[in-house]
């Protein structure tokens, strides 16, 4: 299963209609049919239920599209902050401190620099510092 299948799939199953699918996506209804049957041959359960020229999505397909539609978007979002981190040269930092007061001015500093940058404070016990740096749950 790849990438291509599952986005065949979304847009079959959103249009319920091989070849406007295969319009919105560029590519031939032939090749986007043969997609999809390999697709439920791999997954050993039909996912449209055909009558002639028709297609409409089955309830093992409306299972699989809730995960398709999960999967993408988590995909998508993804490549967005990935976007987004390179694009700032820093994707995020996380500081954690006793008080916030000690690190006001190199926080302001560090905003005046980097200002698309996402940082997360925490305010802790030197005990919660500690674990919090050991989990990976703080930079510094």
């Amino acid at each position: 299963m790849d990438l291509l299948q599952l986005r065949y799939f979304q847009a079959v199953a959103r249009y319920e209609h091989i070849s406007r699918a295969a319009e919105e996506l560029r590519v031939a209804q032939p090749s986007l049919s043969r997609t999809l049957g390999r697709l439920e041959a791999e997954l050993g359960s039909p996912l449209f239920d055909r009558q002639g020229r028709r297609i409409r999505l089955n309830q093992y397909g409306a299972i699989f599209l809730r995960h398709v539609d999960r999967a993408l978007r988590e995909l998508d979002d993804g490549r967005r902050a990935l976007r987004d981190a390179r694009d700032t040269g820093l994707g995020r930092v996380s500081v954690a401190s006793e008080t916030l007061l000690t690190i006001t001015h190199l926080l302001g500093s560090f905003r005046a620099a980097y200002p698309r940058a996402d940082s997360r404070l925490f305010q802790s016990t030197a005990q919660e510092m500690g674990r919090q740096l050991r989990a990976g749950e703080v930079d510094f």
